[in-house]
């Protein structure tokens, strides 16, 4: 069975998701037009523990020279339990081992 199906005519191909600040999905049906918003449960991709903590990076633009301004922020997610960094993201950060 599919992980995600339209809940308006069963579609299970067809689909493209969009992430939303918060964490949440906004999915689009391309087959009839519906568009739902999937909240899941956050879970670190390293050690699939849900104990996170919000850590947003800095998102800089470049200005004039070699001058960077702020242009917003990027949601991102700390693991309590194994240390790892934006945790929640394709490519998870593992915690440095430093001593």
């Amino acid at each position: 069975m599919p992980a995600v199906t339209c809940p308006s005519c069963s579609e299970a191909e067809d689909l493209a998701g969009t992430r939303r600040p918060d964490g949440s999905l906004a999915i689009t049906c391309h087959a009839c037009g519906t568009v739902w918003e999937r909240h899941g449960e956050r879970r670190c991709r390293l050690c699939g523990s849900a104990d996170l903590r919000y850590t947003p990076r800095p998102l800089w633009e470049r200005g004039r020279g070699e001058q960077r301004t702020p242009a917003g922020e990027i949601p991102a997610y700390a693991c309590w339990s194994c240390g790892g960094t934006d945790v929640t993201s394709a490519n998870p950060t593992p915690p440095s081992h430093q001593e």
